[in-house]
C-alpha cells in the first residue's frame, strides 16, 4: 500500500516539475509598463463617424493572491481623433482624450514557479472616461462606459526580477458624444487592445 501511495504521489509530481520548481522568492507583487494599440471603431449610429485607434502607455500593478489567482490593476491614457460623416463641411471634429481602467482577476497557473514562460486568463470590469476634447467636439459630452473585459496574455520571465509581458483585453465599448447633433452619435468601437511591455516583481 505505502507503496502504491509512493507511486500516486510521485505521478502527481511530475506536471509541477515539468512546469518548473516552486520558487520561494518571488514577489507576490508584479509592476509593469505596456505600450498599448487598440482598435478603432467599426459602426456608428448615424452612419459616418469614426473613431480611430489610440497608442499609449499602460501602467499596471498586480498582486497574486494565492499560487494561481491574482488581481491586476491597469491604467492608460490614449488620444483617439474622430471623423465625421461625408454631409459634414468639414470632418475632421477633433480629439477625444480617453483614460481606460481595467481591474480584473487572473488564473496565473505557473505565476509561484520559475518557469520562464508564463501564460495567464482574467476577466473583470473596464470603466473609460473621456476627459478632454478638442476641436469641433470641444462643448460635447461623453458619458462613462463600463463594460465586462477578458483578458489573455503571458509573462516571460528574462531575470530574477525582470520580465517581458504581452496581452490582449477584448471589451464592448461605445461612445456617445452628446451635445453635437440629434440624434446623438453612437461609436461602437473595436474592443481589441494589444500590448506589450516589461516590469518586474517585488
Amino acid at each position: 500500500m505505502f507503496r502504491a501511495l509512493r507511486v500516486a504521489s510521485a505521478m502527481l509530481l511530475v506536471p509541477a516539475l515539468a512546469a518548473g520548481q516552486v520558487r520561494e522568492d518571488v514577489g507576490a507583487w508584479r509592476a509593469l509598463a505596456r505600450v498599448a494599440l487598440s482598435g478603432n471603431s467599426h459602426a456608428s449610429t448615424p452612419e459616418g463617424y469614426e473613431i480611430y485607434s489610440g497608442i499609449a502607455l499602460e501602467a499596471v500593478i498586480g498582486r497574486r493572491l494565492t499560487d494561481v489567482v491574482a488581481v491586476e490593476l491597469s491604467v492608460r491614457t490614449e488620444s483617439r481623433e474622430v471623423e465625421g460623416p461625408p454631409t459634414l463641411a468639414d470632418r475632421a471634429l477633433g480629439s477625444l482624450e480617453m483614460i481606460p481602467a481595467n481591474l480584473t482577476v487572473q488564473w496565473r497557473p505557473l505565476d509561484a514557479t520559475d518557469a520562464v514562460f508564463q501564460p495567464y486568463a482574467g476577466a473583470g470590469f473596464n470603466l473609460t472616461a473621456v476627459w478632454e476634447k478638442s476641436g469641433a467636439l470641444d462643448s460635447t459630452d461623453s458619458p462613462l462606459s463600463t463594460n465586462p473585459v477578458g483578458q489573455l496574455g503571458a509573462v516571460i520571465r528574462v531575470g530574477e526580477r525582470a520580465v517581458l509581458t504581452m496581452d490582449v483585453k477584448w471589451h464592448p465599448m461605445d461612445i456617445e458624444i452628446e451635445g453635437f447633433g440629434d440624434p446623438i452619435p453612437r461609436i461602437e468601437v473595436d474592443p481589441l487592445t494589444l500590448g506589450i511591455g516589461m516590469g518586474f516583481t517585488f
